[in-house]
């Protein structure tokens, strides 16, 4: 990426607090005003059904020759686990990620064997590679968070695989979103106003906080959406100037800020 230059934008960041991310420096180093209200909040699952469930499946770890990762937290939350019961990993895995940043978080962890979905950095460019096309009689583990889309199993199952799910933490709503959202220096910013979001989740989350905090204009500030997919789905939540980048990646998305800080404001 060329030389980069924000000044002028105050850029709303929603990702939640800690996530592993050099976006905000890169932003501020860059001359953008940074400004940052979680949207989204990541939580272990710590109830004694879900963490019965987690250990049976770490248990049977080696039964599985694919194991992939959705996201950084799930290679974040999964590491814990296998380092308990698993100090030396099976041998014979095929270790897959979605994205380039889970495949470095996980590769840091000890997957050496491990292929990436890039471009689109979903669940439909991950099955298009080489490593899952054939299938019959595989078994599959998936570490992600509860809940989430079905596409990335269903193909498998129908390719022949059978797919275990290993569900570490879940996602929520910040409480006092709406509040957060009406008390950040954002809110009263004059700059050329961008807000980023990094999934269809946070996406709704700040929707439904800027509703009720009675911030409707912001439907009007340039967002900047992780896909063409979310992308749609803030359209149809009523955001009017609605970018989509190809991938939630750091490069991706300020690949879209910086088009945005070339244009004339309107």
């Amino acid at each position: 990426m060329s030389t980069m230059n924000f000044t002028g934008l105050d850029v709303l960041l929603c990702r939640p607090r800690g996530a592993a991310s050099s976006l905000p420096q890169r932003i501020e180093l860059a001359g953008g005003q940074l400004f940052h209200v979680p949207c989204m909040q990541i939580i272990a699952l710590d109830e004694p059904q879900a963490v019965a469930a987690i250990k049976s499946r770490i248990l049977d770890f080696d039964h599985y020759p694919y194991v992939i990762f959705i996201s950084q937290n799930a290679v974040k939350y999964a590491e814990s686990w296998i380092d308990q019961y698993w100090p030396q990993l099976p041998m014979g895995q095929q270790y897959l990620a979605i994205g380039a940043a889970t495949a470095e978080a996980a590769a840091n962890m000890g997957f050496a064997e491990m292929a990436q979905a890039e471009g689109a950095m979903d669940s439909e460019a991950l099955l298009a590679l080489p490593a899952l096309q054939e299938l019959s009689d595989k078994k599959v583990l998936i570490f992600r968070g509860q809940g989430g889309r079905e596409t990335l199993a269903r193909a498998l199952r129908e390719r022949g695989a059978t797919v275990d799910y290993c569900e570490l933490y879940r996602r929520a709503c910040p409480e006092g979103l709406p509040e957060a959202l009406a008390a950040s220096p954002f809110a009263k910013s004059d700059g050329r106003r961008v807000i980023m979001v990094h999934s269809g989740e946070s996406l709704e989350n700040l929707h439904q906080g800027i509703q009720k905090a009675g911030l409707t204009s912001w439907k009007h500030d340039e967002l900047i959406c992780p896909s063409q997919r979310v992308a749609e789905l803030a359209t149809g939540l009523g955001f009017d100037r609605v970018h989509a980048a190809s991938n939630a990646g750091e490069p991706a998305m300020l690949t879209v800020l910086q088009q945005l800080a070339a244009q004339q404001p309107t």
